[in-house]
């Protein structure tokens, strides 16, 4: 099957309008003209799961978080700067010579995407959609009882908690990677009317703001958030791609909590 085969099919599964303005989607290596008999997908290209893709012969890698380390700096001369893991993922892209195809907000958005995925192993209810994101019910119980829940599903030892622990939640509002850091969303969340938002990636500043706001915040992480729907994603591409192996390629957690 040709690379170019495979971009339509995913765009029927997450159509790229769903993507906000802007952002760098589909082809960032490669062309559609490849022939494709393996195909890796990732929530996270890290330079692992890039040594993987070699070493597992992979002709199309489908990523959702970018490919490459920002060079923005603030701080300093960015000329100063190396970024020594882009070196290593350019030199790995070019010892596999596979195509490297990005799927990102559109697939948070998208039936059966990231956000979809969450809501379902969260036992969610979905009545309505977030920005980037899903509002729902779920059978009434206490932060702390949808705590240890969440640690379950999602398969992380530790979260971060916001919020009073016996706290009814029954309204819960999932956000699939870094939505903790955006202040706009927390505050959509309180006025969708939400008891606790799921998510990743919470600051201190923002912490403070929910619980200024009465919203409880359990944040995850932004791995255990979005790495579910990266499984589903290859579950759908199996189904899909006849005569093509399709695997998930798991970058694993970034840290552990001691």
């Amino acid at each position: 099957m040709k690379a170019g085969d495979i971009a339509k099919i995913i765009i029927t599964i997450a159509p790229p309008e769903l993507a906000y303005e802007g952002e760098e989607v589909g082809f960032i290596v490669g062309d559609e003209s490849k022939d494709v008999s393996v195909v890796g997908v990732t929530e996270r290209p890290t330079v692992r799961v890039l040594q993987e893709a070699v070493d597992e012969q992979v002709d199309m890698l489908i990523i959702h978080e970018p490919l490459y380390q920002s060079k923005k700096s603030f701080l300093v001369d960015a000329n100063l700067l190396k970024y020594p893991p882009n070196q290593k993922r350019k030199k790995l892209i070019k010892e596999g010579g596979f195509n490297v195809y990005r799927l990102h907000s559109e697939w948070d958005d998208a039936k059966n995407g990231n956000n979809d995925t969450l809501a379902k192993l969260l036992d969610l209810e979905i009545i309505d959609k977030l920005p980037y994101g899903r509002f729902g019910k779920v059978k009434t119980t206490t932060l702390t009882n949808f705590v240890e829940l969440v640690k379950s599903r999602l398969g992380c030892k530790n979260v971060l908690v916001v919020g009073n622990k016996d706290k009814v939640i029954n309204t819960v509002a999932v956000v699939a990677g870094s939505g903790n850091s955006l202040t706009e969303i927390i505050e959509l969340t309180k006025q969708k009317g939400a008891d606790v938002l799921v998510s990743g990636d919470i600051q201190d500043s923002r912490a403070r703001f929910a619980n200024e706001l009465d919203l409880a915040v359990i944040d995850a992480g932004d791995y255990f958030t979005e790495n579910p729907g990266a499984k589903r994603l290859a579950e759908i591409l199996q189904d899909k791609l006849e005569g093509v192996k399709v695997l998930h390629l798991d970058p694993g957690a970034p840290w552990e909590v001691l």
